[in-house]
C-alpha cells in the first residue's frame, strides 16, 4: 500500500488524514509543527467592529468568543473553529489566504479590527486592511514552534516505511520543521498552496503538486491527484 506523510500540526484527527485514508492511502501523521498559547491581556471585544482569526488555533487560544462585533475566518477549517464554539463567521473569503480576506471584508474604512493570530506571521493582512482604512490592532494569541523534539522518533519511524512515496506539507513552517527534525529532501512534497510551495523548492523539494485551494479537502485531492489510486492498484 501506497504511503504518504502528513504533517499537519492537527495530528491523525485532522480531516486530510481521514480523507487519505478512506481513499486508500497509508498515512503517517508525524506534526511537524507545533502551537504554543501565549499569555495575553483579554481584548475589550467590544470596541471592535471586526474580529479577524487566521486559523483553529487562533480560535482556540482565546477564552470566550463574545457575539458583539463581525468575526471573519481565513478559511473552512477556522469558520469551523468558530462554529464549533457558537460563533457563525460573517465573513469568510473564497481563497483561504490573508489578503483574499482583506480585500473581501466589506467598507473597511475607519472599522476598528482585531487581528488574532501567531507571533510571527505574515504581514500583508494587516497591511492591505490598512491601506483600505481600517484601524488594526494585532494580538498575537499563540506561537509556532518548527520541529517539536516528540515528533523526532514518529518521524524516524515514518521515514523508514519503504512504500512513502511524498511529504506533505500545509504550511512553511512544516516545511522547516521537517528538515529540522531530519526529513529529507528526497522524497517529492506536495504542498497546500503557493507560500508553501516556495519554501518547499528553495530548502530543495521537488514539488510534485500544489492544492487547488488552501483547504485540508483541496490537499487531500492534490495527493490522490499526483497519486492516482490507479497506479498504487497495479504497481
Amino acid at each position: 500500500m501506497t504511503a504518504i506523510l502528513l504533517t499537519r500540526p492537527a495530528g491523525s484527527v485532522d480531516s486530510t488524514a481521514g480523507a487519505l485514508r478512506t481513499a486508500g492511502y497509508r498515512v503517517h501523521v508525524v506534526p511537524t509543527v507545533a502551537t504554543h498559547r501565549l499569555q495575553f491581556t483579554r481584548p475589550e471585544f467590544a470596541d471592535y467592529h471586526w474580529v479577524v482569526v487566521t486559523s483553529a488555533s487562533g480560535v482556540d487560544a482565546l477564552d470566550d468568543l463574545p457575539a458583539g462585533p463581525l468575526w471573519a475566518a481565513v478559511g473552512p477549517a477556522t469558520a469551523r473553529a468558530l462554529r464549533a464554539r457558537g460563533i457563525e463567521p460573517a465573513l469568510v473569503p473564497e481563497i483561504s489566504n490573508g489578503l483574499a480576506l482583506a480585500n473581501a471584508m466589506p467598507d473597511a474604512g475607519g472599522k476598528h479590527v482585531l487581528l488574532v493570530r501567531a507571533a510571527a506571521a505574515a504581514p500583508d493582512l494587516p497591511e492591505r486592511l490598512r491601506e483600505r482604512g481600517a484601524e488594526v490592532d494585532e494580538l498575537a494569541a499563540y506561537t509556532t514552534v518548527e520541529g517539536p523534539a516528540s515528533s523526532a522518533e514518529p518521524l524516524t519511524e515514518a521515514l523508514a516505511d519503504g512504500d512513502l512515496s511524498a511529504v506533505v506539507f500545509a504550511s512553511g513552517s512544516a516545511v522547516r520543521g521537517f528538515i529540522a527534525l531530519g526529513g529529507t529532501t528526497a522524497l517529492p512534497a506536495i504542498t497546500i498552496g503557493p507560500r508553501t510551495t516556495a519554501v518547499a523548492r528553495e530548502l530543495g523539494f521537488r514539488v510534485m503538486a500544489e492544492a487547488k485551494a488552501q483547504s485540508a479537502e483541496a490537499l487531500a485531492a492534490a495527493v490522490v491527484g499526483a497519486i492516482p489510486l490507479e497506479e498504487m492498484n497495479h504497481a
